[in-house]
């Protein structure tokens, strides 16, 4: 029986436990682990978490890596990397994960490889910054590498917006501008799993709100992609090199993806459609091990 590690910092997980479960539908182990108490025997050449031999495993998936410092970070794609050496293949790969969770990296690549994108400036200078945010009257700042909508804010280009600006840049050193894509007040989620759309939700954000992510109170409901929404989710995967990835679209004048996930949440597609992401992705690795 292959045995397939999980990392995952929360033990009940949506996602996390749904993966255990569509493992042992495919006849394969599943074992969870976190980074957060994981060692480098560099002496041994082992690498564990906790009890788990990280060495020993037919594969791993990639659920989340937790927070961490810098060098804790660094140390946890270090592993990924030193597991994928191994012959362990890595669900998504830590390159991938990298491109997918670097917002500067991702645009840039949707950018090169025509996938329609709003407009993007990423500066630690105020000058460019103040004058980006004029030339798109409004702008979406996040940070480069961030999650759930988490410290997203939309500034507009008026003495406020400008101080806001000058605040954000002293506490992060960095801007990430997004123009701002007026929509319906929603955006669209696409899962991708090996090339294919798995499943996917409008993400509606809530009364008097604007940002759609549902862990920040939006709800969801099923969406029917058009032909330009499916081939943008999966040439976004493609380009990023994600095995598994939620994919962002924003609905303006013309369909732009926004941004996209590399350890996404199955949850919400699964409770709008009752799709769960999870077996494929099991049914993937199945087929690779």
């Amino acid at each position: 029986m292959k045995t397939v590690g999980i990392a995952v910092t929360d033990p009940h997980d949506w996602t996390g436990v749904a993966l255990c479960n569509a493992l042992k539908h495919y006849g394969m182990k599943p074992v969870t682990f976190g980074f957060n108490d994981a060692t480098s025997n560099i002496s041994l050449g082992k690498i564990y978490a906790g009890k788990t031999n990280l060495t020993s495993l037919d594969a791993v998936i990639v659920r989340d890596l937790g927070p961490a410092t810098q060098n804790g970070a660094a140390f946890r794609f270090d592993i990924l990397c030193q597991l994928q050496e191994l012959g362990i293949p890595v669900i998504n790969s830590p390159e991938a994960i990298a491109r997918a969770a670097n917002k500067h990296v991702s645009s840039f690549l949707f950018q090169r490889n025509d996938i329609p994108t709003p407009k993007t400036i990423v500066t630690n200078n105020i000058s460019e910054a103040i004058d980006t945010l004029s030339s798109f009257a409004c702008a979406v700042v996040k940070p480069v590498f961030g999650y759930k909508g988490i410290d997203v804010e939309k500034v507009e280009d008026n003495d406020k917006g400008r101080q806001r600006l000058n605040e954000m840049l002293g506490k992060n050193s960095l801007l990430y501008l997004q123009e701002f894509i007026p929509n319906p007040g929603r955006d669209i989620r696409v899962f991708v799993v090996n090339n294919k759309v798995a499943g996917s939700i409008y993400r509606i954000s809530p009364a008097g709100g604007w940002i759609n992510n549902l862990s920040r109170g939006g709800s969801a409901k099923p969406c029917t992609l058009t032909d330009e929404q499916e081939r943008l989710g999966l040439k976004a995967a493609e380009v990023t090199g994600t095995v598994y990835a939620g994919v962002d679209i924003i609905e303006g004048d013309r369909d732009y993806v926004i941004e996209i996930n590399g350890t996404p949440s199955g949850k919400g597609i699964f409770e709008a459609c009752g799709v769960d992401v999870t077996m494929k992705i099991a049914e993937y690795l199945y087929h690779l091990i």
